[in-house]
């Protein structure tokens, strides 16, 4: 692994949704015995700039950004114009997996697909989104293209290059609208090329004197950067028809929760390389609704609580807005924490993790594997219920 005094900065392009613009990756190094990458962002987002002269601008002005303490911040604040112009090497059009994944599986085609989901997964892991990273991960197909012991040649790659096909145009819709939501896009609008334009590869988006007709309002969940016309849009309907439950799409799942205090509603989200849980709630409590309707009405306010940190939270409010917020568990998501079920017991963790009950986690934790005494489950449920902030 590379050292800290080793460690490499390099501009990227990257082509979405029509749009492309270059910003830096931070290459893999070690530093005091763990191992760290990043991109140029913001808090939980990847910053990308339409063109290199705004990117170098952007540096020079020296504002806080994830590559702030990187060992080669230093060089990278003198760095011209030219020099943050990418190598070939790392050009990334998101928009060409289709015709890349419809194509032949010849060794460049696999290449160019792979290196695609392999930045696809890293932004992922910088920017915690663990939903997407087991989007990626946990695709078998997927994993089979980011492996190196994988081939596509002979009869049975060409196999295994057909079900990728299959997964790209089922899935890769839905995984760049995620992904999109990780990227904040700063300058000038930069388009990819058309037949009708020049030859350089993009065409910065033309402005003209004449009054343009007022645009209509962006949807809900819709993120707006910079001056007016700079939009990322969220799709009007990210469930893609109903393919998906608007829960898949966002990540975030209800569960129905008993307690020996009554029973009731609540949500949950998994984040960070160690899939920590999130709940809805705040100040370490769980805000757990009686009815369905009552989390629903919640979910369409404006309130401050841990789950509107969630890049995909806008859809959960959105649809709850729509009044398009089914609010009905899997069965594997109803808990009775009445008695020491292994299901109960794995909630009871997840919640003691979240509320920083460390006295419950040690009791649970060392019975884990074995049977908890009846007495021991009511005191860490009783504990757990501490932190419970009960909804109508």
């Amino acid at each position: 692994m590379t050292r800290p005094d080793e460690a490499s900065v390099v501009p990227i392009r990257l082509t979405l949704d029509g749009r492309t613009g270059v910003t830096l990756w931070a290459t893999p190094w070690e530093e005091d015995g763990e191992e760290w990458q990043a991109f140029l962002g913001a808090g939980s987002r990847v910053l990308v700039f339409g063109t290199a002269a705004e990117l170098a601008e952007f540096l020079r002005s020296g504002q806080e950004n994830d590559l702030t303490d990187h060992p080669r911040w230093g060089d990278l604040v003198r760095l011209r114009a030219d020099e943050l112009e990418p190598d070939e090497d790392y050009v990334f059009d998101l928009d060409a997996a289709y015709d890349l994944a419809a194509a032949d599986p010849d060794p460049y085609t696999v290449s160019e697909l792979s290196d695609l989901l392999d930045l696809v997964q890293r932004v992922a892991e910088v920017c915690d989104d663990g939903t997407l990273l087991k989007l990626v991960e946990e695709t078998p197909e997927f994993a089979q293209l980011l492996s190196d012991d994988v081939s596509f040649t002979g009869a049975e790659g060409e196999q295994r290059w057909t079900a990728v096909g299959a997964v790209v145009e089922q899935t890769w819709e839905p995984l760049i609208e995620r992904f999109s939501r990780l990227v904040e896009w700063r300058g000038e609008t930069v388009l990819t090329e058309t037949d009708e334009d020049s030859e350089d590869g993009a065409t910065v988006a033309p402005v003209d004197d004449e009054p343009t007709e007022e645009p209509a309002p962006a949807p809900p969940g819709t993120r707006v950067v910079g001056e007016v016309g700079d939009v990322e849009e969220v799709p009007d309907d990210p469930t893609e028809g109903g393919r998906y439950s608007i829960w898949e799409v966002a990540g975030i799942l209800p569960l129905s929760v008993t307690l020996p205090s009554g029973s009731g509603f609540t949500l949950r989200t998994y984040n960070g390389d160690e899939d920590e849980p999130i709940f809805l709630g705040s100040d370490l409590t769980v805000d757990l609704f009686r009815t369905a309707d009552g989390l629903t009405a919640y979910a369409a306010e404006d309130s401050d609580h841990d789950l509107a940190e969630m890049v995909t939270w806008p859809d959960i409010a959105g649809a709850a807005r729509a009044e398009e917020l089914p609010v009905e568990p899997d069965p594997e998501e109803v808990y009775d924490l009445r008695g020491p079920s292994p299901e109960a017991v794995e909630l009871a963790l997840e919640l003691a993790d979240y509320c920083d009950l460390d006295g419950v986690t040690e009791t649970l934790t060392r019975r884990r594997d074995g049977e908890i005494p009846f007495d021991e489950w009511a005191a860490a449920i009783n504990e757990i219920e501490t932190c419970i902030r009960w909804q109508e």
